[in-house]
């Protein structure tokens, strides 16, 4: 039994797994969530702080690879805002690929909390300049390279962008980034500006965050598909939305690791009990040799 589990081509390995995430994903299994992780609870009350009619700027700096956990990110705080009648700015200036991902998401949730686009929420997309572009929102929109809005509407005929001129008219900012860039808006934003910074990271980067936590320079920070479950099951037990995909998500990674620790365990006891089973072997079969070689038997 052991021989032929320590033998199993990783082909049924790989196809066992896949039923491992397909079935949790078809029963729609959702473990619950124990414990807020005080990072995402911090910018949980960043937000759940706000007046309505404040504007929390979004900045999306993040690819598809990485969408698995910073969407669910950006649709739990999309879906606190508007529930809160709190204005959103959506803004790409890092990374181009992210504009799409972030006006998509933004529509969608607007559209589910009754919210138009212009005066209730703004995408502003993309433009080229990274740095020079993150220094010219501090003083206005047209310094920084912003003139139209990603459906190519002037800001001038934008209701909306006649409050929100600068970071002077941002309340709190959140990066929800994959690459290094949180550190950027953090010595280039929120301390030059004063701006109230938080983030979104990958959990790969969370560690990475907490020089900035533990010096007050970051708000708050969203560990990846974890932190995205834990705000999304705040937002649903505020009554803020009806819950998304994060904390389903969250539960099938769970079971994939439970099942790869069982596997890990499995193989590694066959591995020495085969081993002792061979020691064993090879003991009785010197042994025999010993005996034979001195006429024993």
């Amino acid at each position: 039994m052991l021989e032929r589990l320590m033998a199993l081509d990783r082909r049924i390995i790989f196809l066992a797994l896949l039923i491992v995430v397909i079935i949790p994903t078809l029963l729609k299994v959702s473990f619950p969530i124990s414990s807020i992780t005080p990072t995402t609870q911090d910018v949980y009350d960043e937000i759940d702080g706000l007046e309505p009619g404040s504007c929390v700027w979004i900045a999306l700096d993040y690819t598809p690879p990485a969408m698995a956990e910073l969407q669910p990110q950006l649709s739990s705080i999309l879906h606190h805002c508007f529930a809160k009648d709190i204005k959103v700015l959506g803004l790409n200036p890092l990374i181009a690929e992210s504009a799409p991902l972030g006006h998509k998401e933004f529509r969608k949730i607007g559209k589910e909390h009754n919210k138009i686009e212009g005066t209730d929420y703004v995408y502003l997309g993309y433009r080229p300049g990274q740095l020079s572009v993150m220094l010219g929102l501090a003083k206005d929109m047209e310094t920084a390279g912003y003139t139209k809005d990603m459906n190519d509407t002037p800001l001038s005929d934008i209701p909306m962008m006649k409050e929100v001129k600068s970071y002077d008219d941002a309340n709190l900012l959140i990066a929800l980034a994959a690459f290094k860039t949180p550190g950027y808006w953090v010595q280039f934003v929120g301390d030059r500006f004063g701006v109230r910074v938080a983030v979104g990271v990958t959990n790969v980067m969370y560690t990475a965050m907490f020089p900035y936590i533990n010096s007050g320079q970051l708000k708050g920070v969203l560990p990846g598909l974890q932190g995205a479950a834990e705000y999304e099951h705040l937002v649903k037990k505020a009554g803020y939305s009806s819950g998304g995909p994060a904390q389903a998500g969250m539960s099938i990674q769970s079971i994939v690791h439970y099942a790869l620790v069982l596997l890990l365990i499995l193989c590694n006891v066959g591995y020495f009990v085969i081993r002792h089973r061979e020691a064993k072997a090879l003991e009785r079969r010197q042994t025999e040799a010993v005996k034979q070689s001195v006429g024993l038997e």
